[in-house]
């Protein structure tokens, strides 16, 4: 599991426009096949350039290792942050 310094970004509407408190998790979803190589800035933009976003009718998140990230890191969220009783 990787982690990524990302800029700041909007969250979901729904909750940002009613001053809710959220996190938003970038968990990603492409095959990592597609980033085999890649050893500069420029090659990962042109490997991610084409790849579908979320609202995309393309979009279609590869299963593993996506699934098994997503639970590794929210369930450690919820053993850190959430009191033991």
């Amino acid at each position: 599991m990787t982690t990524s310094g990302l800029s700041p970004a909007t969250g979901p509407a729904d909750l940002t426009a009613a001053g809710v408190p959220c996190v938003y998790w970038l968990l990603g979803g492409a095959d990592p096949g597609l980033f085999a190589g890649v050893a500069s800035r420029a090659e990962m933009a042109a490997a991610i350039r084409d790849l579908p976003s979320n609202h995309s009718p393309r979009y279609a998140p590869v299963l593993q290792p996506t699934l098994a990230t997503g639970i590794a890191a929210l369930t450690t969220a919820v053993r850190t942050w959430l009191p033991c009783s």
